[in-house]
C-alpha cells in the first residue's frame, strides 16, 4: 500500500492556515452536518525523559456527519521553544450498515503523517472492519483490519485486532478495550485502555490509562510501557471554551516516535453546535469511543443533532437532524411527557415551536414510531423508570 499525505509535503504555516480557514468556516454542500474546532495555547513537553522544550500549539478540527457516515479530520502545529517546529495530521472516516436489531457494522479507513524541521517525516494508512453491539447504556464492539506505516523512508506491514466494551450511566462514561498490534515481524504487542469521561453542564472531564505487554518493544528511555492523563473542558461559552490536559503517552512502536510527558493549556473556539456534539480533538487523554458507538442510540436511528432557539412570544424552537427519518416527535417535561410532532423543515432538520420556560429540562425523541432515546449531544440521567432523558437548559 502507498500513501503520501498532502499535509506534510507544504510549509506547516501554509497547511494549517489552510486547515483553520476550513474549521472556522465550514459550510460543506455535500454533507448533512459539519461541526469544527480549532485549539491555541501553549504545551510543556519531555521526549524520552531526557529532551525538554515548550511549545505554542495550533489544532483544528473538523467533523462531517452524515446519517450513516462520519469523516474527521486534525491536525496541529508547534513552534518548539528551541526554535523547531512540528506539524501532523489525520483523517478518519466511518461507513456504517443499518441497525439490524442491536448489531451495527463499521467500514473504518485512517490516514496520517507528520513532518518536523529535522526533515523527519511520517506517514500510515490504516483500514478495518468493526461490529457494534448497542444497547441503552453500553455496548461491545470488536474488529480487526491493516494498512502500513512509513518510517526512514521504508514502509512497514501493520496488522491490528481490538475489542472493547463501553457502558453509560447518567453523566458518566466508561470505556475498557484491548488492541494486539504487529509490525511487520519484529514488534508484536498488546495495549490494553480504561478510561472515563464525566459531562457536567459546562465542564467536560476524561481521564485514561494504560498498559502495553509485548516482544520487540523498544527500550530505551520514554518507551514506559504505563501512561496515564487526563484532561478538562470548561465552556465559557457555547463557542469559547479553555482546555486543560496533562500526563504521559507511550512509544509509538509503529512509527518509531519516543513517549513522553506533556502538560498543556489552551483555548478552543468552536463554530455553532461544536459543544453540542460532542466533538473532541483527539489526544492521549481524550476518551475516544469508536464512532458507531457516539450518541447510541440516538445515532443507530438516524438522529445527528439536537438544539433549541428562542422564539418570539417567549417561546421555542425545537429542531432535530434526522435526515432520512419519516417522523419525528419529542416528549419531554414541558409537553407533560406528550409526544409532540415535528414538521420537516429543510435539509434534513425537523422543527416545532412551543412553549418552554426558563431553567433545566428532560426531553427524549422518537424516529418513526421507535424507543424513546436520549438526543445526541445532551447529558443524559436516569428517570424514575429506569430509563434514560437527556437533559437542556433554558436561561
Amino acid at each position: 500500500m502507498t500513501f503520501s499525505l498532502r499535509l506534510c509535503s507544504v510549509h506547516p504555516s501554509a497547511a494549517l492556515a489552510l486547515l483553520c480557514c476550513i474549521a472556522l468556516t465550514p459550510r460543506t454542500a455535500a454533507a448533512q452536518r459539519v461541526t469544527s474546532t480549532v485549539d491555541v495555547g501553549g504545551a510543556g513537553i519531555r521526549y524520552a525523559d531526557s529532551v525538554s522544550t515548550s511549545a505554542a500549539t495550533v489544532g483544528p478540527t473538523i467533523r462531517l456527519d452524515w446519517a450513516r457516515a462520519t469523516l474527521t479530520g486534525s491536525g496541529t502545529a508547534s513552534q518548539l521553544g528551541v526554535g523547531g517546529w512540528s506539524t501532523q495530521g489525520r483523517v478518519d472516516g466511518s461507513l456504517f450498515t443499518p441497525a439490524a436489531g442491536p448489531l451495527v457494522g463499521e467500514a473504518l479507513a485512517a490516514a496520517g503523517g507528520s513532518a518536523h524541521r529535522d526533515g523527519t517525516r511520517t506517514g500510515e494508512a490504516l483500514a478495518l472492519g468493526r461490529a457494534h453491539l448497542m444497547g441503552v447504556y453500553g455496548g461491545l464492539w470488536g474488529g480487526g483490519g491493516a494498512g502500513s506505516t512509513w518510517n526512514d523512508g521504508a514502509w512497514r506491514a501493520v496488522r491490528l485486532a481490538e475489542a472493547g466494551g463501553w457502558a453509560r450511566r447518567g453523566l458518566v462514561t466508561a470505556l475498557a478495550s484491548v488492541a494486539p498490534t504487529a509490525v511487520d515481524d519484529t514488534i508484536r504487542y498488546m495495549d490494553a485502555t480504561l478510561a472515563l469521561r464525566v459531562d457536567v453542564a459546562r465542564v467536560e472531564m476524561s481521564g485514561s490509562i494504560g498498559h502495553r505487554t509485548g516482544e520487540g518493544i523498544p527500550t530505551a528511555a520514554g518507551s514506559a510501557r504505563s501512561w496515564g492523563g487526563a484532561s478538562v473542558v470548561l465552556w465559557l461559552t457555547d463557542r469559547v471554551g479553555m482546555t486543560a490536559a496533562g500526563g504521559s503517552y507511550p512509544v509509538d512502536a509503529t512509527r518509531g516516535f519516543p513517549g513522553g510527558r506533556y502538560a498543556s493549556l489552551s483555548l478552543r473556539f468552536g463554530s455553532a453546535g461544536a459543544r453540542a456534539s460532542g466533538q473532541r480533538p483527539a489526544s492521549q487523554s481524550d476518551l475516544s469511543l469508536p464512532a458507531a458507538s457516539r450518541d447510541t442510540p440516538a445515532r443507530s436511528h438516524g438522529v445527528l443533532a439536537f438544539s433549541s432557539e428562542s422564539a418570539a412570544g417567549g417561546r421555542r424552537v425545537v429542531r432535530v437532524h434526522a435526515p432520512g427519518a419519516r417522523s419525528i416527535e419529542v416528549a419531554g417535561d414541558f409537553t407533560g411527557w406528550q409526544p409532540a410532532a415535528l414538521a420537516r423543515s429543510r435539509d434534513g432538520w425537523w422543527a416545532l415551536v412551543l412553549p418552554v420556560p426558563r431553567g433545566t429540562h428532560q426531553v427524549n425523541v422518537r424516529v418513526d414510531g421507535r424507543s424513546w432515546v436520549v438526543p445526541p449531544g445532551l447529558p443524559s440521567v436516569a428517570d424514575e423508570f429506569g430509563g434514560s432523558v437527556g437533559l437542556f437548559i433554558v436561561k
